[in-house]
This record gives structure tokens, sequence and C-alpha cells, in this order.
């Protein structure tokens, strides 16, 4: 093939002796790392990936300045939601210890002491009363879970770092050790927290907000996003196909469309939604541009609402009525009180989950709980143990020639 030149400081594509394809990029003096693929197409999509990004000596880049660009071009471009943003944090958690180092001076050990820190970190300050005794104890390190998500951004980002040629190996191998903490169990709502929140919010304008959350285990963004458009009467079902996360209205958190049925319970409260909003003459059924959104859980001003603002009026409702709960614990008690009922297909198709097995790492322990089941047939059991044991006590009196009747002493 020889050297394919390309116009505009493009770069240029070359065939090598060992077979492989390389392309290499010069602007202002400044040259990029050559990259390599066995084939020119291959070649080709790995360079459209980084032809826009500037030309850095990868010597002096440091760790904190590639993954800023990272998430700027790979992230935030290809991701939808809040993933760019949950993408940010995560790798905050690791910027204070390795984001200054240069980029190819990173090794396994330095990844060890990101996790290493993340395990000892105090993120809660112990209180103390007014005699200085502890009253809540600090909250010393994260979750097994936030670490292993910190160190997946951390593969995913150095993987990209070395696709585009700047650094030889991926320092955040497979011997990454994270340690392993005791998962938090997922908040199921008791009859009577239902009740009593329930009874907290009869005269809020979130009430059939919330009932429609337990009726149908959405998340707050889908909720919130919800349309009249989505409602389908006619096929039993409410069309899941957007969020409302952190950067706005976007597609939901697979970016794919689910569908979850639509109960009697949950069109009654959908109904009841529309009354409300037409007793509270809110702005989104007369306003001409409010009405195109088509919201049927606007905020007071016809707009849409902010998911963090929606938890707030939630937890402070929770407070009040004395119980601690957000919105995604209405998901869980939605999985709980069907987890009979459905099968895993069914809970998996309805909470818009890829695999089953994701809906089994998430709510295994809600699904599989068989408590009651369990305590009735060791019940029984021993029911019948005891009846053997008198049955034999029984008979071995017999046997003695003994009364069963403890015999007391008369009175002189």
């Amino acid at each position: 093939m020889g050297k394919q030149r390309n116009p505009k400081g493009a770069g240029s594509y070359k065939k090598r002796k060992d077979g492989r394809y390389s392309w290499t990029q010069k602007k202002d003096g400044k040259a990029r790392p050559p990259i390599y693929a066995k084939s020119l197409g291959a070649l080709k999509k790995k360079v459209d990936k980084v032809a826009d990004l500037p030309i850095t000596n990868s010597n002096k880049l440091t760790v904190d300045a590639w993954f800023a660009n990272w998430i700027e071009v790979y992230v935030k471009p290809l991701k939808r939601g809040g993933t760019p943003s949950w993408t940010e944090d995560m790798y905050k958690n690791a910027s204070p210890i390795i984001g200054y180092m240069k980029l190819p001076n990173v090794i396994p050990a330095d990844i060890q002491r990101v996790v290493a820190k993340m395990n000892t970190k105090i993120l809660k300050p112990a209180v103390l009363d007014d005699n200085g005794k502890i009253i809540k104890p600090a909250k010393t390190g994260y979750s097994s879970k936030t670490m292993e998500e910190t160190v997946g951004v951390l593969r995913r980002g150095f993987e990209q770092a070395k696709e585009n040629g700047l650094i030889a190996t991926n320092p955040v191998t497979k011997k990454i050790e994270i340690p392993q903490k005791q998962k938090k169990t997922r908040k199921v709502l008791s009859a009577k927290e239902l009740h009593d929140l329930f009874e907290e919010m009869k005269n809020s304008r979130w009430i059939w907000a919330m009932k429609l959350l337990l009726v149908t285990g959405i998340r707050r963004g889908e909720l919130l996003a919800l349309r009249s458009s989505d409602i389908e009467i006619e096929h039993h079902r409410i069309v899941i196909d957007e969020s409302n996360g952190l950067t706005g209205v976007g597609d939901t958190k697979n970016a794919k469309v689910h569908y979850v049925p639509l109960s009697k319970k949950a069109m009654e409260y959908l109904v009841e939604q529309r009354k409300m909003l037409e007793r509270e003459f809110n702005p989104i059924l007369f306003d001409e541009e409010l009405k195109k959104t088509d919201l049927l859980f606007p905020g007071q001003d016809g707009t849409v609402i902010l998911p963090n603002s929606f938890t707030k009026i939630v937890k402070r409702a929770a407070l009040k009525a004395g119980i601690n709960a957000t919105p995604h614990c209405f998901r869980h008690t939605f999985v709980y009180l069907n987890r009979k009922a459905l099968s895993l297909k069914d809970l998996q198709y309805i909470l818009g989950h890829d695999e089953s097995t994701t809906t089994l790492d998430i709510y295994g322990d809600i699904i599989d709980d068989s408590s009651e089941d369990t305590a009735n047939v060791i019940d029984n059991i021993f029911d019948k143990m005891e009846e053997k044991l008198q049955t034999i006590a029984e008979e071995k009196n017999k046997t003695n020639g003994k009364s069963n009747v403890i015999q007391f002493r008369k009175r002189a």
C-alpha cells in the first residue's frame, strides 16, 4: 500500500512489513503517538475517535488532563442521561491520589492505592453530644460497589489511552483487589410505613406520583418524563422511552424502550393526577408552549421538575411520617410485593433490565426471600416432632402403669 497522505494535517496511513497498518499525525511540529491495527478499516475507526483531539506529549500529560479529555470526547457525546456526571463523580474519587501523576508513570500499585484510600476515608464525621460522647458513629470507607465502579471507570479511561498510543499497558489489571463489604439491604416499605407516608402526603400534589411508583416499579426519572402519549390504554401498557436525569429529559438508563403493565390502579392514579392538575390550574393545561411537553407530572409552574428536587420532597414527607424513604424504595417495594406473583422474566421486563441476571444481581435477596414460608415449614416439622414426643411419653407412662395425673398430698 505504501504511505497514504491525507490533506489538512489529517495524518497519514502506512502498511507495515509485519502486515499491520499504522497512522501518524503531525501538527505544528508536534507528533501524535502512532496508532496500529490489523486492517485498514479497523485503523480508520480508531483514528476517527482521536483525529480531533489535541496532540500532546504523553510524557507530560497528567492523569487529570487525560481523564478530563476522555470524559469530554468519549463519554459525554456517546453516553446519555446521568452517565457522564456519574463518570466524573467516580473519577473524583481517584483524582486526589493519582491525578497529578504523568499518564505513562501510573502502575497497578497506584490503582491499588486509590482503592486503599477509598476504603479508609472518613465520609461522615462522628457527632458528639455535650459531654463529648459519640452519639453517631463515623461512616468510614466507601462501599465495595463504589470502589468497583471507580476502578471500572479508571480501567475504561486508561484502556482508551492505550488504544490511542499514549501508554503501553493499562495499569488497571485484574489483580486489583477490592475489599468486600456487607451490602446494605434494600429498603422495602411495610404496610404500616406506606400507610403513614400516604397519610402524611394525602394533601400533597405528589401523592398520586408516589402511588404510581408503587404500582408500576418505574424509576423517578421515568416518572417525571412520562407524557400522556406514553399511556397506551388499548394495549394496557405504559411506554417507558425517556427519563429525566441530571442533564434533562433524554433516553432511559440503558437507552432502550420498555413497557410497564397499565393496571386498573395505575389508571386510577393517572386520572386522579389529571384532576389534581385541573384543581390547581396548572399552566401545562392552558399554556400553548407547555402543553406541547405533554408531561403528566410537571411542577406547579408546568415545567419538568429536577429528580433531586422530587427526592427531597419525598424524603421530607417521609421524615415527618417518622420513616426513612426515598423514591427508589417504591421500586424495591414493588419487587417485593410481586416476587411470588410474577416470574423473574416478568420482573426483568417490567423493570427494564437488559438481562434477568441483572434483576437477580440487584433484587436476588428480595426475590428469593421466603422467610415466612420457611418459618411455616419449620413450625410444621417441629409441631409433628412434638406430637411424636408426646405420643412416646404417653405410651411409656402406660407401659410403666403410671398415670399422667400429678398426685398432690391431701390435707390432714
